[in-house]
């Protein structure tokens, strides 16, 4: 984690110069300190609250108590090619529950897939705001829905592996299993499920945009908050899609680009982003390193019998 944030505020210190970069952001007040901190908690509640809504439409009777702090500590191997590493989630259910992975594997796929469509909602929004790409910005939140819908009918995934094994006609263990999985992972994709997924992950990530306006202003700069949405939106998807470990570089470099082309002064724009960057990537990850060994402690060779015993609606 320190070298990704060392090797971001170097590019930073390159483009714009060290004593520029710490001017600026010399000029954050405590309040906007404040609001930052605000805005963190904001966010990962939200996100912390879709994931408990995932996880009982699965029959686990979690406790939002107990939960969070294995659900922070997935902040801890976030630094992972498209946040693989946040599948330590999904291990530490597993040895709580002891349930097996083919019922937990749709959590992953229903969180990021509603971060994305998220960012794609703030985008279209900020986009419409701004006027820019407006038939491409809305057009393209059909791809993630599309995607849920075809998950939610299992049956043509299972005839597609059907096929495939019968070509095949080995592995047979596997396909089961991912027969399995996709059965279990339509109880996640279920419109009413994933819609107040999408819904709360959007009301999260309504506070980055806030905090990236703030920023600017903090610096004298007027921007709309809209278009912030879109700005950071797409820096966020273009992260992901690089694969690159928690998109750093990437996201960074995306959205300055975007603020430049809007006006926005350079070095303003470079202070901006850090600020909104370690609000919403660094400190999680901070927070998720410091209960990663608390939460593996807690859960090594726990069994959790008393929690085991829930009915659970899928198998």
């Amino acid at each position: 984690m320190a070298a990704s944030i060392a090797a971001v505020l170097a590019l930073a210190v390159f483009v714009v110069g060290a004593d520029k970069l710490l001017a600026d952001l010399g000029r954050m007040t405590p309040a906007m300190l404040v609001l930052c901190l605000a805005a963190m908690l904001w966010q990962v509640g939200c996100r912390f609250l879709r994931w408990l809504v995932y996880i009982r439409c699965l029959g686990l009777p979690v406790s939002p108590r107990r939960e969070l702090l294995y659900y922070l500590a997935g902040f801890g191997v976030a630094l992972t090619p498209a946040r693989l590493g946040e599948t330590l989630r999904l291990w530490f259910l597993r040895q709580r529950f002891r349930v097996p992975y083919r019922r937990l594997v749709g959590l992953y796929a229903a969180d990021r897939l509603s971060d994305a469509t998220a960012y794609l909602v703030l985008f279209a929004i900020g986009s419409t705001a701004g006027q820019q790409l407006f038939p491409v910005a809305w057009i393209s939140i059909l791809a993630p829905i599309l995607l849920a819908l075809a998950v939610v009918t299992p049956r043509p995934g299972i005839a597609v592996l059907n096929a495939a094994y019968a070509v095949l006609g080995r592995w047979r263990t596997l396909f089961a299993w991912l027969r399995r999985a996709i059965r279990n992972m339509a109880v996640l994709f279920r419109p009413r499920v994933y819609l107040t997924g999408v819904a709360i992950g959007t009301v999260g990530w309504c506070a980055a945009p806030l905090i990236l306006t703030a920023s600017l202003a903090e610096l004298g700069i007027g921007f709309d908050p809209l278009l912030a949405a879109a700005c950071y939106a797409a820096g966020a998807l273009a992260g992901g899609a690089s694969m690159m470990p928690g998109g750093a570089g990437v996201s960074e470099t995306v959205l300055v680009v975007l603020l430049v082309a809007f006006d926005v002064p350079l070095d303003a724009a470079v202070s901006a982003t850090i600020m909104t960057r370690l609000t919403f990537m660094w400190v999680p990850i901070g927070i998720g390193v410091v209960s990663l060994p608390v939460a593996l402690r807690r859960v090594r060779g726990l069994y959790a019998p008393a929690e085991a015993t829930g009915r659970s609606v899928v198998r």
